[in-house]
Formats: structure tokens, sequence, C-alpha cells
């Protein structure tokens, strides 16, 4: 949401011209600007940190809908208990019922927060979100499982989602529209696996702090991502994505970045300003370098480059002084400098056991014994990725 730099010069540029102009009040209206961003941001809390922490209402809708008995019931007789407190329900799992249309029942429920209809194949898509957009609270749609073409043309009725996932449907494409809630948080789209672009109004979702689009058919990260400032965690792995944002280093909330397992062989010299990653997953691509901005992530804690085409060792890694895990193996590169063992927090190195030798452990070593230098095995004997070099 913020570009604390970019508003700054903005502010200070057009001050100045304000003043020379006469009019003073241009950081009024951006503060009130901001202020009215922070306000349509609130709401269900995500807790996101390096790996996704449920916030207290969504663990609250977890244990209602596994330890709750009334769940396990038939859904009339379900729906039957549930009606007996009505005004207290602020979750209603419908999952995998076989149902056709949204039961009646549903509208009853006045202050219900959030539902699952996952596993369902409902007849008019359209009609569907009509009935939705009458639950008057609804925040959280969880909607997997359910053959889902193509986002219903009517889904701008539930713009007051904040979490929405499409997860494992058969999308081909992802509407303008989604553009249109832009209270959304939580965008799941993972395992879709004939989804080939994201829309170009994916930067209308400015409060965006999760999006999950591994597993798809994904050929880029499109550069409007760069525009949604709020992310803290990206998950695009498992896909065929070849380029990223070159302007990734707007995200400078990112703590987890997700990229492995596609086709990527360039990252853009701008990741060096996510100051808050901690997680970087390149691993499975086609990289053979890396951008000199990579030694300044200092709060990086782990990075994985397994599985690339590194015909030398990527020393911009040396730099990276909180990183206590580094994954290099299934590379070209025959040797691994032995300063490495200086990085200050590295406790763990995985290496390739067919190509760095005992003599080049051993060195490493001498530098830092405390260093676990572990010998990760090719999956010679396993399923997994070949060798690539």
């Amino acid at each position: 949401m913020k570009n604390l730099v970019y508003i700054i010069i903005l502010l200070l540029f057009g001050c100045q011209n304000s003043k020379e102009n006469g009019h003073t009040n241009l950081t009024a209206e951006n503060e009130i600007e901001e202020v009215e961003m922070v306000n349509v941001c609130t709401g269900v809390d995500l807790q996101l940190e390096a790996t996704y922490h449920r916030s207290e209402l969504m663990e609250q809708l977890a244990r209602q809908d596994f330890l709750d008995p009334i769940n396990k019931l038939p859904l009339k007789e379900k729906l039957t208990q549930l009606l007996k407190r009505k005004d207290e329900v602020i979750y209603l799992s419908l999952s995998n019922m076989k149902l056709r249309e949204l039961p009646k029942e549903v509208f009853e429920f006045k202050n219900l927060v959030a539902i699952d209809i996952s596993g369902n194949n409902f007849i008019n898509k359209e009609k569907l979100i009509e009935d939705l957009a009458k639950i008057p609270k609804l925040k959280i749609l969880d909607f997997i499982w359910a053959d889902l073409k193509k986002l219903p043309e009517n889904i701008d009725l539930l713009a007051n989602l904040e979490v929405l996932s499409l997860a494992s449907n058969n999308l081909t494409a992802l509407s303008e529209d989604i553009g249109k809630l832009t209270k959304l948080k939580y965008l799941g789209l993972s395992n879709n696996k004939r989804l080939k672009d994201l829309p170009e109004s994916i930067k209308n979702l400015k409060c965006l702090q999760l999006l999950n689009v591994s597993g798809t058919g994904l050929t880029r990260l499109r550069e409007e991502i760069s525009e949604n400032r709020e992310l803290v965690i990206l998950l695009a792995n498992a896909s065929n994505i070849e380029t990223i944002p070159e302007k990734i280093g707007n995200l400078t909330k990112l703590v987890t970045l997700n990229v492995a397992a596609n086709k990527i062989s360039k990252v853009s010299e701008s990741m060096g300003k996510l100051q808050n990653l901690q997680k970087l997953s390149l691993a499975s691509n086609n990289l053979t370098y890396l951008p000199k901005s990579i030694s300044e992530l200092k709060n990086l804690q782990m990075i994985t480059l397994d599985y690339n085409k590194f015909k030398t060792f990527p020393r911009e890694v040396l730099g990276l002084d909180n990183c206590f895990n580094l994954a290099v193996q299934n590379n070209a590169f025959p040797t691994i400098p032995a300063e490495i063992g200086k990085m200050k927090s590295l406790t763990h190195l995985l290496v390739d056991h067919e190509v760095i030798t005992d003599e080049n452990i051993e060195a490493i070593k001498a530098v830092n014994p405390e260093l676990r230098v572990i010998r990760q095995d090719t999956r010679r004997y396993v399923k997994g990725p070949k060798r690539k070099n």
C-alpha cells in the first residue's frame, strides 16, 4: 500500500510546487488518502510472518469446523441444528454436499463471516454470487474443487471479501473483474493448471497480503504485481514462469518469495530492495547468475539455489549475514570458496556429493568447524528433478 520513498519524494516535490503556487494543502490531502487506505484494509488479520499464521478468527473457524459434531451431520439435520443458535454461527461448512444451489436456510445466519462451499458443482454461478451477496458480513469464501472454469462476471457483488480461495479449479483465465475485490488480503489460485496469466487488474488489490499461484500454468508473474505493495507472502512455485517483475523490489513488505520449480533465467537487480525478505526459494530454475543486489538482503534466513545452471559459485550469497540455510546442490560449479565458512549465521550448507570434493569440504570446515555441510543426494534413487548440467 505504501511506498514510503515515493510518497516522501512526491510530498516534498508537491509541497515545494504548492508553496511556489500559493497552495499548501497537498500534504493534508495525501494524509487523508493514506488514512482512507488504512481503513479500507482493516478487517481479518492474517498474521503473516515468514509462514502463514492464521489469525484468532480463522483459528476459531477451523476449530468450529473440525470439533463441532454438528458439522458431521447430514445437510438438512445440520442446518436445523445450527438454526437453533443462528446468531452465534459465524462459520458454515457446506463442502462436498452435492449442492446445485445455495440452501435458503443460509440467509438466516446474519452474523456469518465465512462459508466453505468447496466441492460442489453449482449450476448457475452468477446466481450463486447473487445469493452469497445477501450474506451481509461475509468476508471469507472457500470455493475450491468446484469445477470453476471462469470467474462469474458479477463477482464484484462480493466487494467485502477479504479471503478468497479458488484453488484446484479449472480456471483458464481470471477476468479483470477480480480487481474489483479491493479488500482482498488472501487470494488462493493454486493448482489451476490451465491458468496461463493473471489479469492486469491484479494491481488494484492494494490490500493483498498473500498471493498463491503455485501449481498453475502461469508463464510470467506480470509486472503489475509489483504494485501489490502490502504483499507479505508470494507463492508461485511449480508453474511455468519464465519472468518475474523487474520492479519486484517495490514489494518492500515481502517476507517469503517462492518461485522454485519454474523456468526463470534472470532475477531483477531490484530484488535487493526486499529488506524484509526472510525466505527466498529459487531452486529448480535456469539461473546462471544472481544480481549483485542479492548480497543486500540482510534479513534473509534461507535461500535455495539448487537445481539451477550456475557454472561458478554465486559469490553474492557470501554477504548474507543472517542466512542460516543455504542449498546449492545440483549445479555445475566444481568448487565452493572456503570463505563461505565466514558467513556469520550459516549453520547448514547443502552441497552436491558427486561434484564437491572431500578436500573442498574440509577446507570449508577448517574455517567453520561448526558448519554442517550436508552432502545432498542427487535423487538418482527417488523421483524428482534430474541434474540439469
